[in-house]
């Protein structure tokens, strides 16, 4: 195809897509954060995931959660479940404070299976949050909506502060085994390994792994997975200082290689890295779906971070399920939930249909040039793109979700050719939300890059590869703030392919 015919074929795109903006309904309800396809509070604060798990057909997941204002307090878990993992139905508040042992908070945790019943192990925190022992329930209904308490199961000899976040798993012999992520007394992050026969009496194991100084001083949230042959070990460090691009947020997630086999030492053979490269992903807990994917969700937020949904009623939300795998290299490899092709709805409107790649500028000027997708609001959708690296030449190139002034205020995706990085950069000044980027490497000698990238209310992720990386933060568009656009600097952008989904 010409030059001439590329620019005539996005003419006809662009016309296209103002058409259909015209048929839009010429009045729309005032904006919201609430997030579409993503699990949230209906109001209230959530932060951790807990105890996500598949039982009777159902997903289920449960939360810190305080429920009587959008801002961390006297924690409770929230609960709703999902045929899906995209449509949730909220239920009744889990678990309150309510013994002794757990009357100043219902700390993060994990459930379990046993005798066809749903069994929550959790942190019970008393003293002005300066005790904390991990505590059991169990479901007290057919339709997993109700617990019963069962009580302190798990007491640590010394300090009871820091003792905190078990997560439960059974190996194939029958024995359960929790790991629970503590402090040692010199201020080194650590978990901590324990075995049941019957999740009621359990005996202490051994240290199962602790920190060198730089890889913090708490690990909160551990998780023990086994991927390809290998046992991942998930923590959640607090007090890593940033190295380069690396640990650029307040906090921490990620994951170490190794081996571990019961009543042995764990043996890490990769050393710590990242999960999500964004501004907003913490506290992550995996769990198998109906048929044995295992599936992470995180945090989709940022302790001591701005929360503009406050306003709103609320504050906080979760990631996307993500599907894990490991490849032959140790590298984890980090996918959207097959789920999600299932709920998409295309717009013909922003689709390349034509087998040749479309480019969108000869020559763009150095001030850039911008080519609109969308002149309607994008709050609930996938954007699948893969650029043709080959033949693209620009210095600078990407995409944006902002209004149509020429000062930046919203987010962008964009590749750094000098730096080979892709990097996601966000600015909300009226939410005191300074700029700033993240960013992951990327291989420009390679023949494409691929971006599958999910918008929602109040999110943004960005699954790179098709594995090899992601990028999550929250986003604070207002109404006129969520036209969607790709632009080039300083030379030809060649697209591959280009696809727009309503979810």
């Amino acid at each position: 195809m010409s030059w001439s015919k590329h620019v005539a074929f996005i003419g006809l795109l662009l016309l296209a897509l103002l058409l259909g903006a015209s048929k839009s309904q010429p009045t729309k309800a005032p904006y919201s954060w609430y997030p579409k396809y993503h699990l949230a509070s209906v109001k209230g604060w959530m932060n951790d995931p807990n105890g996500l798990i598949y039982h009777k057909g159902y997903y289920h997941a449960f939360w810190q959660h305080y429920p009587d204002a959008p801002s961390w307090g006297l924690m409770h878990w929230g609960h709703a479940r999902s045929r899906d993992m995209l449509n949730w139905e909220h239920l009744p508040i889990a678990l309150a404070p309510s013994l002794p042992d757990d009357i100043d908070g219902i700390f993060s945790g994990s459930a379990i299976v046993k005798n066809d019943k749903l069994h929550l192990v959790y942190t019970g925190v008393s003293l002005g949050n300066k005790r904390q022992r991990q505590m059991l329930a169990v479901s007290d209904s057919e339709e997993d909506d109700r617990f019963r308490k069962l009580g302190t199961v798990i007491v640590r000899n010394g300090s009871e502060l820091n003792f905190r976040d078990p997560k439960v798993w059974q190996e194939a012999d029958g024995t359960y085994w929790v790991i629970v992520g503590t402090q040692t007394p010199d201020g080194r992050g650590e978990v901590l390994l324990y075995n049941s026969t019957d999740l009621m009496s359990w005996t202490y194991d051994r240290v199962l792994a602790r920190s060198e100084k730089k890889y913090g001083f708490m690990w909160e949230c551990p998780d023990m997975i086994s991927l390809n042959g290998k046992r991942l070990l998930l923590v959640n460090p607090q007090g890593m200082e940033p190295a380069g691009y690396d640990y650029q947020n307040l906090y921490q997630t990620g994951y170490f290689v190794g081996e571990w086999h019961p009543g042995s030492d764990y043996k890490i053979e990769r050393e710590f890295r990242e999960i999500d490269h964004g501004h907003d992903f913490y506290a992550a807990q995996t769990f198998l779906a109906a048929d044995g994917r295992r599936i992470l969700i995180g945090w989709l937020d940022m302790w001591e971070s701005e929360f503009a949904e406050k306003r709103e009623g609320w504050a906080g939300q979760f990631s996307l399920p993500r599907e894990l795998t490991l490849n032959d290299a140790g590298d984890l490899e980090i996918r959207p939930i097959r789920e999600v092709k299932e709920a998409r709805k295309k717009r013909k409107a922003a689709t390349l249909e034509s087998s040749e790649p479309a480019k969108l500028s000869e020559q763009a000027d150095a001030a850039g040039e911008r080519v609109f997708l969308s002149g309607e609001q994008l709050n609930r959708n996938e954007i699948v793109v893969d650029f043709n690296l080959k033949e693209t030449t620009c210095e600078e190139f990407g995409i944006q979700l902002k209004g149509n002034d020429e000062q930046f205020e919203g987010v962008k995706i964009y590749v750094d050719r000098e730096k080979s990085r892709l990097f996601l950069e966000r600015f909300y000044p009226k939410y005191n939300i300074e700029r700033s980027s993240r960013s992951v490497p990327i291989d420009l000698s390679k023949p494409e890059l691929s971006l599958d990238i999910f918008i929602d209310s109040s999110s943004i992720e960005v699954f790179v590869n098709d594995g090899q990386a992601v990028m999550s933060s929250r986003i604070y568009p207002n109404e006129d703030q969520r036209q969607f656009s790709m632009y080039g600097t300083k030379g030809s952008l060649i697209l591959k392919e280009f696809n727009v989904y309503d979810l």
